[in-house]
Order: C-alpha cells, then sequence, then structure tokens
C-alpha cells in the first residue's frame, strides 16, 4: 500500500470526505478541511461497519465532521477523533499520507 496514490488534492472539495478503495476487500477514508488533509480505515470503531451509506457517499456535518451511517458516530474531519455518539471516545484509525505533486498517497 505504501506510496499508493489515494487521490488529487484538486479532486477533493473543502470540506469533504471520500471513500477510496484500496483493493476489493479494503477502503479508506480521505478527508479534507481546509489545508488539513488525512486519511482513515474506513472502519467505525464502534460496531466496524464502513462508514458510507449505502449509495457509497459519507455524510459529513457542520463541514467538520463525518458520520458513520450505520448508528450516527461522528469524528473530527482532519485527526479522526470521536465527537460524538456510540464511538465511546474511540477514534478512527489514521492512515499516514503524504501530499506531493498536488498527489495524497499512502506513506
Amino acid at each position: 500500500m505504501r506510496g499508493q496514490v489515494l487521490a488529487r488534492v484538486e479532486d477533493l472539495a473543502d470540506p469533504c470526505a471520500v471513500v477510496v478503495y484500496i483493493d476489493e476487500h479494503a477502503s479508506l477514508i480521505v478527508t479534507r478541511r481546509g489545508d488539513g488533509i488525512a486519511a482513515f480505515r474506513n472502519k467505525c470503531p464502534h460496531a466496524g461497519y464502513p462508514l458510507q451509506r449505502a449509495d457509497g457517499r459519507v455524510m459529513v456535518q457542520e463541514g467538520r465532521y463525518l458520520v458513520c451511517a450505520a448508528h450516527g458516530a461522528s469524528f473530527a474531519l482532519v485527526d479522526g477523533s470521536c465527537a460524538g455518539g456510540p464511538c465511546n471516545g474511540d477514534g478512527l484509525e489514521r492512515i499516514e499520507i503524504v501530499v506531493r505533486d498536488g498527489l495524497v498517497c499512502v506513506a
């Protein structure tokens, strides 16, 4: 996975949270808020479900939080910390990235 391109910065709306498929079994969430770009394993710490809705979109609330579609746990876009709901203080698992030449890549 190291070095894998996840997104082009210019394709990431501000704010956003998008699903990026690594392979047929694994996906990540790439988020942006202002200059802050981050990536997280697409797995809610509350129940282990993927975070996106059935239509594939990730809900972003108030431009600051992504919301798990299964049970409504909320996480800060930039650092993945639990912001409320049933995540009970457990944040998302962060994936180290680098932004280079306009590309977001796994570090």
